[in-house]
């Protein structure tokens, strides 16, 4: 047995033992120490540990590269929006076998989220539940971590920007939130992402209708015209709409000019008596269906997340129509290594 499987399943017995959220948090910080240390050091530690120093994995990343929405990406494998909300550790990521990353979701204003706790793993199925709420530190404070980690990062290593409205801003104002969360990231974002989609703030997915996502995009884009160079603008969807609700969404959604879509959102549900999301395994063969119905529908760039728990099936997605792939739950459960592993499947397959 590869000795990394062997580690990472002994480490995380001991980081299961601890709650979700805290376990996150402390992830983030040692990710941020070894930023810190790769330089005064001369190499980097986690790209040893992950596995993405292998030579074969040095030569995929050649092999890997692809060109979506305009750009060239170092690969499709990308980390999905959630992980790295502030954008604190980006220039990690391509030491761990990520070719992009999405940060976010970011919101105008800072807020704190919804009352811990707020993040859950189910092991007998693979899965998380989260009912977060959009809790960060806001679009000043993120673009700014954004600027500086974009100084440190390769210029093929692509970051979306995944923006929501503020919990207490009226439906009818938000609008004004997707606009202004944008307005920050003018040269900082590759691609931005629309998200009307999360469980977990109440009443947004009233949102995704295109009465109400029209006014929304309008604004977004009337932001983004004004850049010299203008990023794609995607929308991210639930996995519960249904044909018909996809149908006409792609159909009004592409003619308002949207540039791509993420599909898909976690799966709307209850835990412990709390309302939020779930991903990872429950959410693998719908994430796979609305990608296999989208993409019968459009030839604009897909993004397909969600329950992508192995490289067989990250494999399968880019078959299926996706031009790149998100990982989240299948990172925690299958370890440091999973992007990597990922990247040698594709080379050896693709």
């Amino acid at each position: 047995m590869n000795p990394r499987r062997i580690f990472w399943a002994c480490l995380k017995k001991v980081l299961f033992l601890f709650d979700a959220e805290r376990v996150h948090v402390f992830a983030v910080h040692v990710l941020k120490l070894f930023q810190i240390c790769s330089p005064r050091i001369g190499y980097s530690p986690i790209r040893i540990l992950s596995g993405a120093s292998d030579p074969c994995l040095e030569e995929a990343e050649e092999s890997l590269r692809v060109h979506v929405m305009g750009m060239d990406f170092i690969s499709p494998i990308g980390l999905a929006a959630g992980f790295d909300k502030d954008a604190e550790i980006v220039q990690t990521l391509p030491h761990l076998g990520f070719g992009f990353a999405e940060i976010g979701t970011v919101t105008p204003l800072p807020q704190p989220g919804n009352e811990r706790p707020r993040l859950f793993r189910d092991p007998a199925e693979n899965a998380l539940f989260n009912s977060m709420g959009f809790n960060g530190l806001g679009a000043a404070v993120v673009a700014g971590n954004l600027a500086h980690g974009r100084s440190l990062l390769p210029s093929d290593f692509r970051v979306g920007v995944n923006i929501g409205k503020n919990k207490q801003t009226p439906l009818e104002k938000a609008p004004l939130d997707y606009a202004r969360a944008a307005s920050f990231f003018e040269g900082l974002a590759d691609y931005l992402v629309i998200n009307v989609s999360s469980p977990n703030t109440p009443g947004l997915r009233q949102l995704q209708t295109s009465e109400s996502l029209k006014p929304i995009i309008e604004a977004v884009l009337s932001v983004v015209k004004t850049w010299p160079a203008r990023p794609p603008v995607l929308l991210k969807l639930a996995p519960e709409l249904d044909d018909a609700a996809l149908d006409h969404l792609i159909q009004t959604m592409e003619a308002s000019g949207m540039g791509g879509w993420v599909l898909t959102n976690t799966l709307g549900g209850q835990f412990r008596d709390r309302s939020g999301g779930w991903s990872g395994a429950p959410l693998t063969e719908l994430s796979r269906a609305r990608l296999l119905k989208v993409r019968s529908l459009t030839r604009l760039p897909i993004i397909s997340v969600g329950g992508i728990m192995d490289p067989e099936e990250a494999l399968l997605r880019l078959d299926s129509g996706a031009d790149l792939i998100q990982i989240y739950t299948g990172w925690i459960y299958r370890g440091l290594g999973f992007p990597a592993e990922i990247g040698r499947k594709l080379r050896r397959e693709l």
